[in-house]
């Protein structure tokens, strides 16, 4: 008898082939080699082909590595792997034409989860084959052809999951490489995160989705792929690669299937903006997409505002965008937007945010936005934590991001002292109630969650407090030749400081601002925005052809990688700019620090003595006026114009200094 409610993916996918075997499941578009469309039925007869090999001569719970290139065959694959009781473990499809440096970079993932099988298509297998061979790590796997499989004997019914707390699939996180962490995801995981995304999103029978994220990513995965099948809707596949390189596809595919929900990350709705003209809008009609889930990465308010105006003639709704967090130990989804509701966007002031904490302040210099990502709900929870004292921060203050509910994995697969660490950890006074801590950093602003950066990626000059992000953002709206999402931010220490080191992908075949742009064009216009827009000198600019930068498998900059590959002399530079320490000789500091406290001390009325480096002027007694003199004074001593509320977000002497050394120092 089939459950009404069910507990498990298995018994999911049975419902569904029994109340609406014809009801088309899956749609590809694209080239494949495989089936364009699965019905209900289909797909669970296709899965049960899968179950049955497996089942053969496979134990329940064990480990089956899925490699398959887009296309249909992986959702095959997966409810194969789940319907036989065997955990699936989703991974990167190697690339056939680079077939052992392809599979080398599995090899960690492999030692993770020890899988006795991989499965794959027959094309991909045979390239594979000879790489095989060479390689002892994949000694012990059974590779299988899914689409050379014989159909399972008459009446055959997989063993199906014993208890919903099974393990259903191991999703390793992004970025993992030499030290891979595994969430170890139960089926309760997935049932509790599959109804949390009819929270807010109004799904329903009708609902049309059309997903272009990598299967083996946790978006692409449990909203792209099990998401329509839990409400039983219809979905269109496409390959991230076809439209990564040409967005419109993706748009185009919207519109024609009249898609309701679809979602990507900030890169992708700033690819759009940027490369579908005017006439390719005109083109669209994108009335029926009522959410576009914006996660995955850092939501930019900038990219919204372009996106919905430049889409506006296609009919999109602002409403629209639902920004979002989740994360692969989440299951997928922590908060969103509401599709009916207006994402928030706060203006905060930057000085204060570097010191971790939030100041609401007017748009404008000095200040910076930050997107809310919605609130908690459905049993899930989330607490702003001090990392180091474990204390719940206050409401206005930046701290990590810890989580709580029915969709946390329990555990990082075969790796105990991560599981304790960071899916158990207990807050201050809270011993029961474990949390997750996501390494992420953020706020929580009307019971609102908003994301600021990560931990392990924050940049640190002389004491303050700067996200990578922020400043690739800056600079990737530097210059047009600047490629969009493709830019690494990060410090490098040099004679004991940290400098600032910018990597960023240029497209040749732009001229950016005219004919005559450069490289050399585009370092300096980055240089000039980054000291404008956070007084900061960078100290090196990298410009590399594209597609060179290191990313995640979901398509996130691999900051720490880009880092080692340059220091490591491993990039393709097209331009390799480095300039002086970023701070100018002790003397020459000296002389800056001397003459802008003579500004200070002269406009301000405050006498020389009384002037401290790091003492707010504001404390002092400087008010808006005299602020604005300052900054004029500055400007003629750097020969460069300079914003009239500077001292909004510098206000001491040091600040100033820094400021100076920014632009270049003193004429």
């Amino acid at each position: 008898m089939v459950e009404l409610l069910p507990n498990d993916l298995v018994s999911l996918l049975e419902l569904r082939a029994h109340e609406a075997p014809h009801r088309q499941a899956f749609r590809y578009l694209g080239a494949t080699e495989g089936p364009s469309v699965w019905t209900y039925r289909g797909l669970r007869d296709a899965a049960n082909v899968v179950a049955h090999t497996i089942e053969r001569d496979g134990g329940r719970g064990e480990r089956v590595l899925l490699l398959f290139p887009p296309g249909l065959e992986f959702i095959q694959a997966f409810l194969g792997t789940v319907s036989a009781g065997a955990i699936a473990v989703p991974a990167p499809p190697p690339n056939p034409h680079k077939p052992k440096q392809s599979l080398q970079r599995l090899a960690a993932i492999v030692a993770s989860a020890r899988p006795t099988r991989a499965l794959t298509l027959g094309s991909t297998l045979k390239a594979l084959q000879p790489a095989i061979a060479e390689l002892p790590e994949f000694d012990a796997i059974s590779w299988i052809a899914t689409d050379e499989l014989p159909a399972p004997p008459a009446g055959y019914q997989p063993r199906g999951v014993a208890d919903r707390g099974d393990i259903a699939l191991i999703q390793y996180t992004s970025g993992s490489t030499s030290d891979p962490k595994g969430a170890a995801l139960s089926h309760e995981n997935l049932m509790h995160n599959l109804r949390y995304f009819d929270v807010g999103w109004d799904h329903s029978p009708d609902s049309v989705t059309v997903n272009w994220l990598p299967a083996f990513h946790d978006l692409g995965l449990v909203y792209g792929i099990l998401a329509p099948i839990w409400g039983g809707f219809a979905s269109i596949q496409m390959s991230p690669i076809d439209v990564i390189q040409r967005p419109l596809v993706w748009l185009r595919a919207i519109s024609d299937q009249r898609a309701t929900h679809s979602c990507g990350p900030n890169f992708i709705y700033e690819l759009c903006a940027r490369k579908v003209s005017p006439a390719e809008v005109r083109g669209l009609d994108l009335r029926s997409w009522r959410m576009a889930l914006t996660a995955a990465e850092p939501v930019r308010a900038d990219t919204m505002r372009k996106f919905v105006e430049h889409f506006a003639p296609a009919g999109f709704n602002p409403r629209s965008f639902c920004p979002g967090y989740g994360l692969s130990e989440g299951t997928c989804k922590v908060t969103a937007v509401p599709w009916h509701e207006q994402p928030t966007v706060l203006s905060v002031r930057a000085e204060a945010l570097e010191r971790h904490e939030i100041e609401v302040a007017a748009p404008g210099p000095g200040a910076l936005e930050v997107v809310g990502c919605g609130r908690p709900a459905f049993g899930v929870g989330v607490a702003v934590v001090d990392p180091d004292t474990r204390e719940w921060r206050g409401p206005e203050e930046v701290g990590e991001i810890w989580v709580s509910g029915p969709s946390i994995a329990r555990s990082y697969w075969e790796a105990p002292d991560a599981t304790e660490r960071e899916l158990r950890a207990t807050m201050a006074g809270r011993p029961d109630t474990p949390f997750l801590r996501t390494g992420d950093l953020g706020f929580l602003h009307d019971g609102e969650l908003f994301i600021t950066g990560r931990i392990k990626d924050m940049i640190i000059v002389r004491g303050a407090n700067h996200y990578p992000q922020d400043i690739e953002y800056t600079v990737q709206d530097a210059h047009a030749a600047v490629r969009a999402g493709c830019v690494a931010a990060f410090a490098i220490e040099d004679d004991g400081e940290e400098q600032l080191v910018v990597v960023a992908e240029i497209d040749r075949g732009r001229n950016g601002d005219g004919p005559d742009a450069s490289p050399s064009d585009v370092t300096k216009a980055v240089v000039r925005a980054v000291a404008e827009e956070h007084g900061l000198r960078v100290a090196r600019v990298a410009l590399v052809p594209a597609h060179t930068i290191p990313k995640t498998t979901s398509g996130k900059i691999q900051r720490r990688a880009t880092r080692q590959a340059l220091v490591e002399g491993r990039l393709q530079l097209l331009c390799d700019e480095r300039r002086p320490s970023s701070q100018p000789a002790v003397a020459m500091r000296d002389h800056i620090r001397a003459r802008v406290t003579d500004i200070v001390s002269e406009v301000g009325a405050i006498p020389f003595e009384r002037l401290r480096p790091t003492e707010s002027l504001h404390g002092l007694g400087v008010d808006s006026l005299a602020g604005v003199n300052i900054a004029y004074e500055i400007g003629l001593m750097t020969g460069r114009d300079v914003p009239a509320a500077l001292l909004d977000e510098r206000d001491t002497i040091e600040k100033l200094v820094d400021y100076v050394v920014a632009l270049g120092g003193a004429r």
